[in-house]
């Protein structure tokens, strides 16, 4: 009989676990779009939505982050949390009339934006890889 930690420490569960993070992180970078695209083109005042979403959305991609160290990926965990802290520092540069450039700043937004998208497709590879693990243990 395992226990309620040995079963939330399963590979079943660690797979299930990473493919949820995936599609939560999908849906998190299109609202991270979707607040800077509104931050960057509207002439809007006070932009106090976009910014909860973007806080969230670092909450979430923190989370990401320590959830893959904890879960033995140590090296996605860690340059997530590299890229979500770089990105923290860029988001300054990023507001009303910002053209794109080769500006440290965009650049850095830019690609920390690509990585949690890289991100996002590593862990639906790996939630595949211990779905088709389980397939073959079964069988």
């Amino acid at each position: 009989m395992l226990t309620v930690q040995q079963e939330l420490n399963s590979a079943s569960a660690a797979g299930t676990r990473l493919f949820a993070n995936a599609a939560i992180t999908l849906v998190a970078l299109l609202l991270v779009f979707g607040a800077f695209d509104d931050i960057t083109t509207d002439n809007a005042t006070t932009f106090r939505v976009e910014y909860t979403f973007l806080v969230g959305c670092a909450g979430w991609l923190l989370f990401v982050a320590w959830s893959l160290i904890r879960g033995g990926h140590r090296t996605l965990g860690s340059a997530s949390l590299v890229a979500l802290a770089s990105a923290l520092w860029a988001q300054h540069a990023i507001g009303r009339g910002m053209v794109p450039g080769l500006r440290p700043e965009y650049i850095v937004m830019t690609t920390a934006y690509f990585w949690f998208w890289a991100l996002a497709g590593a862990m639906l590879w790996l939630a595949w890889r211990a779905r088709k693990g389980r397939e073959r243990q079964a069988a």
